[in-house]
């Protein structure tokens, strides 16, 4: 053997066809928007489907042949489309279809409509609500309102009906519809363009506000009130141009008076209560504000606030981290050239990085839980690539494309940053088919980063992201970056050395754990660090000089490491003794570095992988056949306690050498092997949480597997010795797409006091959390590390800021690459705001 030395809710339409805007026939949105604190922290019971292949074809690309208006994220990842589309997926769906989180469409969903939807709503327990221009839904009579269940089959029970277009709706939080359009009668009675349905579909006789014109935006506030958008000029018996607000009962809100002096098409309630509008209106609250404005939670005019488009605007939607992403006819934007699509920093200043530009028409977004925002609109083109009327962009605004950057070497390591960029270390001198030697960064959709150039010298094994940005490499070169480094080294966040870092291994370093303290924890074949004996497993303090405290001794290489919550570290290798005592490949230091006497699982050959579950059991990996005294063919898991799991057996024919865990439990393994779980998978396969073969995981490599990193929406980048993956060519490197959506959802209670930070799905697991706060987005504080709760992590007992706006940053860090040998980082930002706590203090009056 050669080993290494190592539910947000977003709805828009395009406008009828018989428009009374006049001869220019211009598109007019319809844009329904929930708050994504809202719509996010709902959980919908939704069916199990049958699971779809992974794919190196992953890039986002439904291809519709007609306009899409409307797009629901579910819960569980999945995205309804609504539009004037016959075909979605390349198979027929007339006018309402669903896809699956990896762009795919869902074979199980096909209700059907006989005309146009322009809008669709989520609830809480999974249904769906849609409008629209049609008559028939689900194969049944159903005029502009329908509702579905969440396997796509019709809801027999609900049927108000409306006598025209339905073109908004809003799902408030006791469940009641909120409905608006081009209607005069809703439920068989007189609603002039804006009524409620109750729960069951039937009409709430208690709401009945009355506009002169269509309704076409609904925008459902935290205090129960909900604000109105359209064409009107009259409002609950008052004169209300184009935008007006409603108390929960339905009277209108005398406080609330805007005046656009056109229409509002999308609304966007920010966590601060603020309200941005968008339209064809050129004077809103009394000033000049071009098609976008925002309103302070009073209604008064934000006079802070005025991107200015050159267009009517469309679609609104606020990111979790307060930044604005908008859509419309627009070809400028802040003054800038932005053709149909932009974003918008929480101030209304223009988001410079974020430039994809659409082709045509943008008439709908929608913002998944990882970030990414899908696309809908009438254009054929969306970052510089086809894509017709839908498409998806990642967090940086690129292009959600098939990654191919292909290397001409093996490829070892994998560190993913917190910016979703991916860091590449390996065996090869070009990547993306650019001269890279021995190290590279990809972006996000894996083009080539081109302003990331070290340049080592040999080859490179570990990699690990940290906190502030700087890359920690690990390998077998003695230069990088244009200077001596001895097998490990630091990158500056722009791939700068760093030069203040130079510890000096004697032989390659192939593991990096980065500790909470930030103290990092080296592996390998070298038998001096920092100028002193270290025996292939050493520590250094943050700035890079050796730890004195820490001298575990093992006699053999040391390919894993896995950092417990305890702060205990997992160690695997090729050694026989650890820390002066018998340890046959495998031990456990406490955290000072000395031997964990409970902990001996003794494996009868090298253990080169390592992970650490959220209950605290270890999986192990590598060339062993006995584990626990037990038989254990290549991969085994552990007890929290060293005890082997007697229920977990997948039984691999030949070396397992990497994994990744998935926040579902699920684990992704690579290697040698021609079978594993007694079934045909080659050099890589997924496993159950409970360690039976996952029959739906099976894309296969034609030669070893070495590196695996989960990105943050669940895709799994894979590195090795392979030139095909899933059947496609691959050179070296390859990502393929996953059957779940990676779900993530980051809160603080209205008290201030708790953060929380979920995770499911097909995200990766991570081992340590950080939470932390800002004031402008940029420079934050910490705030403290998380604990685990069921299903996610949490920090109490904060005192966070009240009175203004709050970002909360959560980062996440994780295990990837050859051996888990590297480190990655996850993180989620969201914009909170605390309303300031008002004391009333006792009148005393004098005698």
């Amino acid at each position: 053997m050669n080993a290494p030395h190592v539910f947000y809710t977003l709805l828009v339409r395009r406008g009828p066809r018989n428009s009374r805007v006049g001869s220019q026939r211009i598109a007019l949105g319809r844009v329904l928007l929930v708050t994504l604190l809202l719509a996010l922290s709902v959980p919908l019971a939704l069916p199990a489907r049958p699971a779809h292949a992974q794919s190196p074809d992953d890039g986002f690309n439904p291809d519709a042949n007609g306009s899409v208006f409307a797009l629901a994220v579910q819960s569980d990842g999945e995205i309804v489309v609504g539009g004037r589309f016959t075909t979605l997926g390349g198979q027929t769906r007339n006018y309402v279809a669903r896809l699956n989180a990896d762009g795919t469409l869902d074979s199980t969903f096909n209700p059907g409509a006989d005309d146009w939807v322009f809008a669709l709503a989520v609830q809480s327990d999974g249904k769906l609500v849609v409008g629209g221009d049609f008559h028939w839904l689900g194969g049944q009579m159903r005029n502009h309102i329908g509702r579905l269940n969440a396997d796509g089959s019709l809801d027999t029970t609900f049927n108000p009906g409306a006598d025209s277009d339905v073109d908004a709706l809003a799902v408030q939080p006791d469940g009641r519809i909120v409905v608006g359009g081009e209607f005069t009668t809703l439920g068989g009675q007189a609603r002039h363009y804006v009524g409620r349905l109750n729960a069951d579909g039937t009409l709430d006789a208690t709401f009945n506000p009355g506009a002169n014109d269509w309704a076409d935006a609904l925008a459902v506030q935290s205090d129960g009130k909900l604000v109105v958008g359209g064409h009107f000029t009259t409002l609950g018996g008052q004169t209300r141009n184009r935008m007006a607000r409603l108390n929960a009962d339905g009277t209108l809100d005398a406080t609330f008076n805007p005046d656009a002096n056109s229409s509002v098409n999308a609304l966007a309630v920010q966590p601060d209560g603020k309200l941005v509008v968008g339209g064809n209106f050129t004077t809103l609250g009394g000033q000049t504000r071009n098609r976008i404005g925002r309103l302070n939670a009073g209604g008064t005019l934000d006079v802070t606030f005025d991107p200015n488009a050159s267009g009517i605007v469309f679609a609104l939607v606020v990111q979790p981290d307060g930044k604005i992403v908008m859509g419309g006819g627009f070809t400028a934007l802040g003054g800038q050239a932005r053709r149909y699509i932009g974003r918008l920093n929480a101030d209304g200043t223009l988001d410079a990085t974020f430039n994809p530009s659409a082709g045509q028409t943008v008439f709908t977004l929608a913002v998944q839980s990882d970030g990414k925002t899908v696309v809908g609109g009438e254009f054929t083109a969306l970052g510089g690539q086809m894509r017709n009327r839908i498409g998806r962009l990642n967090a940086d605004g690129t292009l959600d494309t098939t990654f191919d950057p292909g290397a001409n070497d093996a490829v070892f390591a994998l560190a993913v940053q917190s910016d979703g960029k991916l860091v590449v270390g390996g065996n090869f001198i070009t990547l993306g088919g650019q001269a890279r030697r021995y190290i590279g960064r990809l972006n996000a959709g894996g083009a080539l980063d081109t302003t990331f150039d070290p340049v080592a010298n040999g080859t490179v094994y570990a990699l690990a992201a940290q906190s502030d940005g700087r890359i920690v490499v690990g390998g077998f070169f003695t230069t990088l970056g244009g200077q001596a480094r001895n097998r490990i080294a630091r990158l500056n966040a722009d791939g700068t050395l760093d030069a203040t870092f130079d510890p000096n291994a004697d032989s390659s370093v192939g593991a990096l754990a980065v500790q909470p303290d930030g103290k990092l924890v080296l592996g390998g074949n070298f038998t001096t660090l920092g100028g002193q004996p270290r025996n292939r497993i050493g520590r250094l303090n943050a700035d890079g000089t050796l730890d004195a405290t820490f001298n575990p001794d093992a006699n053999g290489s040391v390919y894993a490491l896995a950092v417990q919550s305890d702060g205990r570290l997992v160690v695997g290798g090729e050694f026989t003794t650890l820390g002066g005592q018998t340890r046959n490949r495998i031990g456990r230091l406490e955290a000072d570095g000395t031997l964990d006497t409970t902990f001996d699982p003794d494996a009868n050959d090298w253990v080169h992988a390592l992970a650490v579950q959220s209950d605290g059991k270890i999986v192990v990996e590598g060339h062993f056949t006995m584990l626990g005294g037990q038989t254990r063919h290549y991969i085994g898991r552990l007890n929290a306690d060293g005890t082997l799991d007697a229920a977990f057996n997948p039984n691999a024919n030949d070396a397992v050498l990497a994994l990744a865990v998935q926040s579902d439990g699920r684990l992704v393994v690579g290697g040698w092997f021609s079978t594993l779980g007694g079934q045909a998978r080659i050099c890589i396969g997924r496993l159950n949480a409970d360690g039976t073969l996952d029959t739906t995981f099976n894309p296969g490599a034609n030669s070893s597997v070495y590196a695996l990193a989960v990105q943050s929406d669940g895709r799994l980048v894979v590195g090795g010795f392979f030139t095909t993956l899933g059947g496609q060519t691959r050179h070296y490197i390859g990502r393929l797409s996953n059957d779940a959506a990676a779900l993530q959802n980051l809160t603080a209670d209205t008290s201030g006091t708790t953060v929380a930070w979920t995770r499911s799905g097909a995200g990766p697991e991570v081992w340590r959390v950080t939470f932390e706060s800002s004031t402008d987005g940029v420079t934050y504080t910490p705030l403290g590390a998380g604990t685990r709760i069921a299903g996610g992590w949490q920090l109490s007992g904060l005192t966070l800021l009240r009175g203004r706006n709050l970002f909360i940053r959560a980062r996440g860090y994780y295990a990837t690459g050859m051996y888990n040998g590297s480190a990655s980082v996850v993180e989620s930002v969201r914009n909170v705001y605390f309303p300031p706590i008002t004391i009333y203090l006792p009148l005393v009056l004098r005698q």
